[in-house]
């Protein structure tokens, strides 16, 4: 789906006043980010994003403030065909940067609580020891040196994937605790960061369910 028509759908999904969730298409952060922010200047808030199979998955939730809603009722009047493909709101360039890192420590912090990471290495293993098998039938003595090697590959590979997480988590914290953004626990526990003004961060009811 073009930019311009997941924009509207998710405008279309907005004015129905319910939770969204939206499959952005793709990996593309950036997508994810600036879709998030659009939702932001109608009314709705960031309220998570998951990875899966391939895919972003957005959710978002209707933002009870009374700044969020003045600021929407604003924008429907400046921009009446924003649903229609009509102009849309220009973003700023830091709310974007700060909405992204945000989405990184939420997607990256669930990679390394949910042991995502082990588990593609556990998965590499278990193919690689599956091809030695054919590969080399009973010659265990082959089957054991390069099953060793591939184990110390598939072990530094999980590693450098945990190192890079833990790299994006403590780089995004810096950069939203200096913009003054709090890491307060959602209803299950999970460490989030919530915006200045935000006493509490409320999850998304596909996800508590």
């Amino acid at each position: 789906m073009g930019r311009k028509k997941t924009e509207r759908k998710l405008l279309r999904l907005m004015a129905e006043g319910e939770p969204v969730s939206l499959d952005t298409g793709g990996l593309a952060y950036g997508r994810a980010v600036r879709l998030a922010l659009l939702a932001e200047e109608f009314g709705y808030e960031y309220a998570d994003l998951k990875q899966s199979e391939g895919k972003l998955t957005l959710f978002l939730l209707p933002d009870p403030r009374p700044q969020a809603q003045e600021r929407a009722a604003e924008n429907r009047r400046r921009y009446p065909r924003a649903s229609e493909g009509g102009p849309l709101p220009v973003p700023d360039p830091e709310t974007l940067a700060l909405l992204k890192a945000r989405m990184l420590f939420d997607v990256e912090r669930r990679r390394l609580t949910s042991k995502w990471i082990w588990a593609s290495a556990g998965l590499a293993l278990v193919i690689g020891a599956l091809e030695l098998g054919i590969e080399f039938g009973d010659d265990w003595d082959a089957i054991l040196t390069i099953g060793g090697a591939f184990l110390a590959v598939t072990a530094i590979f999980g590693a450098v994937l945990y190192v890079w997480g833990m790299r994006v988590l403590r780089a995004g914290a810096i950069r939203l605790e200096a913009a003054g953004f709090t890491r307060v626990p959602d209803e299950r526990g999970r460490l989030r960061y919530v915006p200045p003004g935000h006493e509490e961060r409320r999850g998304h009811p596909t996800l508590n369910g």
